[in-house]
């Protein structure tokens, strides 16, 4: 659904109105009414924590009959995108149909989530979670580490599980010759060894510290890697955990790096049978898949439990809505709170789990005027948080979420506003103040403002609209620099801007890492080296595999505070994002991605076609 964001100045008055296109056949509710806003008082006041706000879920999904559970029945589900069938790429976004497919060396244990009811709760599954207390093995069954501070060394062992196979598809020939064999160490030796040297592979580019690993089969079912600092350990430990996929040897050396559907053969619950480009994707389920349902009634059973998964290729998001309203899909995630709540009125009959949305913000680079940490001070102190937060995210969500939101499983690592680690000089930084703001400006030679620019899409346009007036307000003029999102992409792997541009947050599942302020990846296109941040960081990856990830969580709670106060970034607040199932898909409970991008979770669940009939689908 296209949603175009007016921003009014009226009498020093700031006023939103959201505009909501029709969704589908169904009738289209008034828009909501947006109160005004009237602009900061004399004397500036500081929210307080948390800055989070959350409406009950309408609707929760029940707990799973203890009957015996039933085979068979097709997933439908939704994506963007086309899939990417290629393991130097870790599947994200609209590739989760590969996760289904290929597998890592471990992921997120679906027993510590809701698990229909059954499980432990420890973590809802909803957002990238990257906790190692809460992984099981896969096609390592253990993951062993050791940590020479001294020597800042450290080693990690991998023992290969016993009996896996090999997926056969009749369909593929590298399938056929592979014919269902044993996994072995040498396959996962092999797929270490390519990721950390292929210059084309996510973990080479991400991970130079990678590079200079020793990876060797050191018994019939182990593997080990050796030669890593500690700081290279930590990433060693995630990265070859779950954001890299196993493929047998076979195919690379058939095919080189060329990939097609055809020629990914995995380990995982489901075999590709059918690859439309731009309309669909069909899985069937792999019988001779190793894993067992850990955890309720169906404790002990062969996975999966669907006899296929199709994925239809929709780009249209009002199109993919009215697939969910009508029921021809099962499952959908990603509604914001205005599309949630026209969807909640339509289809009542719907399951829902809202959560804060995903991370984004305005990456600086630190040229010209905006090398001043003054400057990048007052142009935050210019962004009225508050107007924003309740005239484009309803006032759902959070506003505080630099550099790490609230997420849950990683509540030691978040800042609070209300925190005693807060100082005022951070507070003051979510407090909209233009007239401290000009005091700034004044002061780093810039009584007039300037001007700047900032490279975005089109999705973008309508935020930093707001932004802009806001700015503007201080005479900070700003440029939008509008690319398509492959010049965008460009422009931030070469650094060749000037000012600002966007990507995602500081992702709190690897919060070790910061990769939106340290490092050479796109994560950090204004090429931030500060060597604060830089020594804290390390001092962090050295505690994840020596001390724990609490200790870790402490220590990097304790770095924040200067962290925000550089003003690297400018935060984007969160708004709540909500996923909307059928009440036919049982043993789910809105998990979206069970670890670090592995979005697995169609393998545990079980489909009632009789109760989709019942209710005339």
């Amino acid at each position: 659904m296209r949603k175009n964001v007016l921003w009014l100045v009226v009498s020093g008055l700031m006023a939103l109105s959201l505009l909501m296109a029709a969704c589908g056949p169904a009738a289209t509710p008034a828009a909501p009414t947006i109160p005004t806003v009237p602009t900061a008082p004399s004397t500036p006041t500081t929210p307080t924590s948390p800055t989070t706000t959350t409406t009950p879920v309408e609707k929760e999904a029940v707990k799973s009959t203890a009957e015996a559970p039933k085979y068979g029945g097709t997933l439908r589900l939704v994506g963007s995108g086309d899939p990417r069938f290629d393991t130097l790429f870790k599947s994200t976004g609209d590739a989760m149909a590969i996760d289904l497919v290929l597998q890592g060396l471990w992921a997120g244990a679906w027993s510590k989530g809701n698990a229909g009811g059954y499980g432990t709760k420890e973590t809802d599954w909803v957002d990238n979670s990257d906790r190692f207390d809460q992984k099981i093995g896969l096609l390592a069954e253990s993951t062993k580490w050791t940590a020479d501070a001294a020597k800042n060394q450290g080693t990690i062992v991998y023992k290969v599980r016993q009996g896996v196979r090999w997926a056969l598809n009749p369909a593929s020939e590298i399938s056929r010759q592979v014919n269902g064999r044993e996994l072995t160490a040498d396959d996962v030796a092999f797929q270490l060894k390519k990721v950390i040297t292929n210059p084309i592979s996510y973990i080479y580019l991400g991970n130079p510290e990678l590079r200079t690993a020793n990876v060797t089969k050191t018994g019939t079912w182990e593997v080990t890697v050796a030669n890593l600092s500690l700081d290279g350990l930590v990433s060693a430990v995630s990265r070859f955990g779950d954001s890299m996929q196993l493929e047998t040897p076979e195919v690379e050396a058939r095919y080189g790096n060329t990939r097609n559907w055809l020629t990914s053969v995995g380990t995982g619950p489901f075999i590709i049978s059918e690859y439309v480009a731009s309309s669909q994707l069909i899985l069937k389920k792999n019988p001779n898949y190793w894993m067992k349902d850990p955890i309720g009634p169906g404790k002990g059973n062969q996975l999966p439990y669907l006899d296929s998964v199709r994925f239809l290729i929709i780009p249209d998001v009002s199109t993919r809505q009215a697939a969910l309203r009508t029921g021809k899909i099962d499952q959908m995630s990603g509604f914001a709170w205005e599309d949630a709540a026209q969807m909640r009125k339509t289809v009542p009959a719907l399951l829902e789990l809202q959560t804060p949305g995903g991370s984004s913000a305005t990456k600086i680079r630190l040229v010209g005027p905006l090398a001043d940490v003054r400057v990048r001070r007052a142009m935050m102190m210019t962004i009225d948080y508050k107007t924003i937060f309740q005239n484009v995210y309803g006032g759902f969500g959070q506003i505080h979420t630099f550099p790490w939101g609230l997420v849950k499983g990683y509540e030691g690592l978040y800042l609070s506003l209300d925190d005693p680690l807060a100082t005022e000089s951070v507070k003051e930084l979510f407090v909209y103040n233009p007239e401290k703001a000009k005091q700034l400006l004044k002061e780093a030679g810039y009584p007039n403002g300037f001007k700047t620019s900032i490279v975005i899409t089109v999705e973008d346009v309508d935020y930093y609209s707001i932004i802009k007036d806001m700015w503007a307000k201080v005479g900070i003029e700003l440029k939008l620099d509008v690319k398509d999102t492959g010049a965008k992409n460009t422009i931030i792997q070469t650094g060749n801007f000037e000012g600002m541009t966007t990507t995602g947050g500081n992702p709190v599942a690897v919060f070790y890492m910061l990769v939106g302020l340290v490092g050479e990846s796109n994560a950090n296109p204004g090429r931030i080296n500060d060597p604060i941040i830089n020594e804290g960081m390390s001092k962090v990856r050295a505690a994840m595999v020596t001390k724990g990830e609490a200790e870790a969580m402490r220590m990097t709670k304790e770095l924040t505070p200067y962290i925000i106060d550089q003003v690297y970034s400018f935060p984007r607040p969160y708004g709540l994002a909500a996923t909307f199932w059928w009440p036919w898909l049982r043993s789910y409970s809105g998990e979206v991605t069970i670890g670090y991008f592995d979005k697995s979770w169609p393998q545990y669940i079980r489909y009632d076609d009789a109760l989709k009939k019942s209710m005339g689908y």
